[in-house]
């Protein structure tokens, strides 16, 4: 659900963007980091390494704005999914 009174969404905000994803990431492995990220007009591109291996996992502008409270936990599903399956394919 978006937050429609809100004047800046969450996929405007890229440090917030970040800090969800690293959030998710430092919960399954600690060992992964984020190298790059960038926004396009509807996702963002965030490449993910470990030790020698990276991966591009993209993510939706409404998979990012689903996620709007993630600090309570509330994360959509296919975001948490693409990062688990990335971080696995490290």
């Amino acid at each position: 659900m978006a937050r429609q009174f809100d004047a800046f969404p969450l996929f405007d905000d890229k440090g917030e963007v970040k800090r969800l994803i690293d959030s998710l990431i430092q919960a399954r492995d600690p060992e992964v980091t984020i190298d790059s990220m960038r926004k396009l007009d509807f996702s963002y591109i965030f490449t993910l390494s470990k030790r020698e291996r990276c991966e591009e996992v993209e993510l939706t502008r409404s998979e990012i704005e689903d996620s709007w409270d993630w600090r309570r936990g509330n994360i959509d599903s296919t975001l948490r999914k693409k990062i688990e399956n990335t971080i696995a394919e490290l």
